[in-house]
């Protein structure tokens, strides 16, 4: 089994299938065509012509990434397939993030473990992270 690299984005289609078959649940299409068509960065790994691994890079490109949808297929879990992913992400921040950059992920357990590899670390105890919750119907104050 040959796996090989692409640093395109996937079709909306592939990377919808391959949320479901990671586990990571499923996403409206066009917002999904849109969201990839905005990333700065984009890492996918196919087994032939199936995607198998993705990873993507969002933000301003300036200052703010944020690292989203690191996914790999459940059928090929614990092959070290996240941390080629990653391996491509961080070669990405490599050459194009500063010392002042914000780099942030969401992370899920134990994914947190492979992001720790890569320089990424809980936040201080200062700093908490937060997350807007986000409905259909705003009550203004």
């Amino acid at each position: 089994m040959e796996i090989h690299m692409v640093y395109e984005a996937p079709s909306a289609q592939d990377y919808l299938s391959l949320r479901l078959r990671s586990g990571m649940g499923n996403k409206d299409l066009n917002r999904s065509r849109t969201a990839l068509k905005n990333s700065l960065f984009t890492v996918c790994l196919y087994e032939k012509e199936t995607l198998i691994g993705f990873g993507r890079v969002v933000g301003d490109g300036g200052i703010t990434y944020i690292v989203s949808d690191i996914m790999v297929d459940k059928e090929h879990h614990r092959k070290g397939y996240g941390e080629k992913i990653m391996k491509a992400i961080d070669g990405y921040f490599d050459e194009n993030a500063h010392e002042d950059s914000y780099i942030c992920l969401i992370a899920n357990r134990p994914a947190d473990l492979l992001y720790h590899k890569h320089q990424f670390d809980y936040l201080p105890e200062n700093k908490c992270g937060m997350m807007r919750r986000q409905c259909k119907e705003r009550i203004l104050p």
